[in-house]
């Protein structure tokens, strides 16, 4: 996601494929694509909460455990997010 922009990618483009399916013969592909990155967009905003919610909880444990989990935790979120370090 481009932190610049106020709409996550795949929504900015799944909101294109909606404009292009307009009087398209693939209309009906173009309109699964775009309910399809919405989906996966959704889907990855659970995924970075309960992220959020397992680096929370491992913050309280400050085992070897918790540590590898942290990282892992904010690797992921970056990645998802589109935001550097962690």
């Amino acid at each position: 996601m481009n932190t610049q922009n106020k709409q996550p990618e795949a929504l900015r483009l799944a909101d294109r494929l909606d404009l292009y399916a307009a009087g398209d013969d693939h209309q009906r592909d173009t309109e699964q694509a775009a309910a399809e990155l919405r989906r996966l967009h959704a889907l990855n905003q659970e995924l970075v909460k309960a992220l959020q919610t397992i680096l929370n909880t491992s913050l309280m444990d400050k085992g070897h455990w918790a540590k590898t989990i942290e990282a892992e935790a904010h690797a992921a979120i970056a990645k998802a997010t589109g935001e550097q370090g962690g």
